[in-house]
């Protein structure tokens, strides 16, 4: 691992890094686009350059283009469903309004029977005097 340090440096790489000039944007050489290709595309893909994906030695064909929209189809990484859009398309749970079985299993005499707290309750509702120790 090497430091970004200047005294860490050698001189004689500073002198190289120093005399070699940095490229200006108006500089560097822009590949030619014909004007039709160039009101297709979108203003994102015209900011950056695009990135080719490593593949095993296979190329994109580049002398034969059947049309700008499809090269930018071909080129567009293939999104998957998003958790909201997926949840969409199942069916919508009720949770406001429960069933009596769901009310009976939450509040029920079984589950206060195996809570401690729910001990507590059929406790206390049995020294009140209560008919319904629970639902």
């Amino acid at each position: 691992m090497f430091c970004l340090c200047p005294r860490a440096v050698p001189s004689a790489f500073r002198a190289t890094a120093m005399r070699t000039p940095i490229p200006r944007l108006s500089q560097i050489p822009q590949p030619s686009t014909p004007s039709s290709m160039l009101s297709s595309r979108a203003f994102s893909s015209l900011l950056s350059t695009p990135r080719l994906q490593p593949t095993l030695g296979a190329r994109l064909p580049t002398t034969t283009l059947s049309s700008p929209l499809s090269s930018l189809l071909s080129r567009a990484p293939q999104q998957s469903r998003t958790f909201s859009a997926s949840a969409s398309l199942g069916v919508r749970r009720v949770t406001f309004r429960p069933s009596r079985r769901v009310q009976k299993r939450r509040h029920g005499y079984l589950a206060r029977k195996k809570d401690r707290n729910g001990r507590k309750i059929l406790v206390r509702r049995t020294l009140k005097g209560r008919k319904e120790l629970s639902w």
